[in-house]
């Protein structure tokens, strides 16, 4: 089922609320594989961060900006893993427009068929009812050995 923009920005329920449907729906669409559930929720300058740098740089590891660049990871990450299913999910609103998402990974390496298990906790900022930004955390080192790159 898609669940476009208007139809959140259309809701009754609380912004809160809202924003936790909303960030329910782009996980939705990562774990499906259907990446594009996501496009309708994100500001045309969204901005995607991953602080956590493997080689211990302060250095975010990457930064996508732009609705076009973060759909490109999104993609990138249905592409590379075969499995995509998030296990213990917890989400939380925290401010007016501020959300948290936590979960345990329990992906496939598509090249590989190796398994990969990772904690997250993704930040979510909303603005005029869209995502703006989002930052990703993980542990970069188990993502380091998966692809055998240099850590420290």
């Amino acid at each position: 089922m898609k669940l476009p923009a208007e139809s959140l920005r259309a809701s009754t329920e609380s912004r809160p609320a809202m924003d936790k449907v909303a960030v329910e729906t782009f996980f939705k669409g990562i774990e499906e594989h259907d990446v594009d559930l996501a496009a309708p929720l994100l500001a045309e300058d969204a901005v995607l961060e991953i602080p956590f740098n493997a080689s211990g740089s302060a250095a975010p590891a990457a930064r996508f900006e732009g609705k076009k660049a973060v759909m490109g990871y999104l993609n990138q990450i249905v592409t590379s893993f075969s499995r995509t299913v998030l296990v213990d999910k917890r989400i939380y609103a925290a401010e007016e427009e501020t959300v948290f998402f936590e979960a345990k990974g329990d992906l496939v390496h598509a090249v590989s068929g190796a398994t990969y298990k990772n904690q997250y906790v993704f930040k979510f900022v909303f603005r005029s009812n869209l995502i703006s930004q989002i930052s990703e955390y993980s542990n970069p080192v188990i993502y380091a050995k998966l692809v055998g790159a240099p850590i420290g």
